[in-house]
């Protein structure tokens, strides 16, 4: 009846739906429809698609043909192992070498006795054998390499493209190739399947949260001891017994959260510095510092020449030395480094001169004569 009837009624269906769009018909209401719906169904439904109908079905004339037909399809679609017996009527393998070996044989037993027609006969037979085993033998190469070659170019994967069929044809990618793409597609459907799931569980432990932190809201004031109070979250939960049923849940969403958040196939690069020349840095930041060695005696207005004397200086040299260091910013001045302002000069404590020192004064040691004379 498909194919008799509804087919016919598909199609002209089809034709007016075409029609209407090629006028620029967009739209259609339950008028046009019943309309059109009338037209369609008198060109469908006529006798004579009726009858076909009827007559590809089997109901009418009433005959065995389309049952019997529809029967040796079914059957003939089904791929049945076939039956052993029947390998046996198909011709032996060796059937060419056994002939030659056979003429070869009554040949020569009774080559007394057969004549010399017979005898070039059946060396007829031999040769005619021995072209038929080569023969065989050619055929069986071709077919055996086209088969390899065929296979050969079947299994072929393509550089650079991913195994997927286009369109209706299937041949350009290997039966491997779709196995691999169809283990490919489970796996990520299973992937997302299981998301999915984690998904749902994290929204179901968030929601069981905001339940009890909704009862919270609504009863905050708890009488405890007989004293009304207003507990914080922690508290109430703790007063409730509900803290352990809230633990549970943040802790399932907090790593259904990690779980979620974990990422596959890649790989991460540590530019971080190990924790023992972490604590070796941060210990040498707070570490002793030696003072570094340098020679500030080039500098401006410095003295770092520092003096020992293990003997005991002459009375008149301690007076001397005593005139020399009379002067008050002598005494307070540093010997080095000289950290001296612009606007603080240090001078002679003799001449009153900038450049030396009551040591190195040259108006001193002309005055008084040899006045460093037993200084080494």
């Amino acid at each position: 009846m498909d194919l008799g009837v509804f087919q016919w009624l598909k199609n002209a269906y089809q034709k007016r739906l075409r029609d209407a769009l090629r006028k620029g018909n967009l739209s259609f209401n339950r008028r046009d429809f019943a309309g059109s719906f009338k037209e369609i169904f008198d060109e469908g439904f006529t006798p004579a698609h009726i009858i076909t109908g009827f007559e590809k079905s089997g109901i009418f004339p009433p005959t065995e043909v389309p049952a019997v037909s529809y029967l040796l399809k079914k059957k003939l679609k089904t791929r049945k192992a076939i039956d052993p017996a029947l390998s046996s009527l198909l011709p032996a393998e060796n059937r060419f070498p056994l002939a030659s070996d056979t003429a070869r044989d009554i040949s020569n037993r009774y080559h007394d006795i057969l004549s010399s027609p017979t005898l070039r006969g059946l060396e007829s037979v031999r040769k005619i054998v021995s072209e038929a085993i080569v023969l065989e033998d050619i055929v069986r190469n071709h077919v055996e390499d086209r088969q390899g070659r065929i296979e050969k170019r079947y299994h072929q994967r393509k550089r650079g493209k991913q195994a997927k069929p286009v369109g209706e044809y299937i041949h350009n990618v290997s039966l491997e190739e779709l196995r691999e793409q169809h283990t490919e597609d489970v796996n990520a459907g299973n992937k997302a399947q299981q998301r999915l799931q984690l998904r749902n569980l994290r929204s179901f432990a968030i929601r069981q949260m905001e339940e009890i932190r909704d009862e919270w809201r609504k009863k905050k004031e708890v009488i405890v001891n007989g004293v009304e109070k207003r507990l914080q979250f922690k508290q109430w939960l703790e007063h409730t017994g509900k803290d352990v049923e809230y633990a549970s849940y943040d802790a399932s969403r907090a790593e259904i959260r990690s779980q979620l958040n974990k990422k596959e196939d890649f790989f991460t690069i540590d530019t971080q510095l190990a924790p023992e020349a972490r604590e070796a840095i941060r210990k040498a930041r707070f570490a002793d510092k030696p003072l570094s060695l340098a020679d500030l005696s080039r500098l401006l207005c410095s003295d770092d020449t520092v003096d020992f004397t293990l003997t005991q200086a002459p009375a008149d040299q301690d007076e001397d030395e005593d005139n020399d260091l009379s002067d008050e910013d002598d005494l307070k001045m540093p010997s080095s480094p000289p950290c001296l302002l612009d606007r603080e000069v240090r001078r002679c404590g003799t001449c009153g001169k900038t450049g030396h020192n009551a040591r190195t004064c040259q108006e001193g040691i002309g005055a008084s004569g040899d006045e460093y004379s037993n200084w080494d």
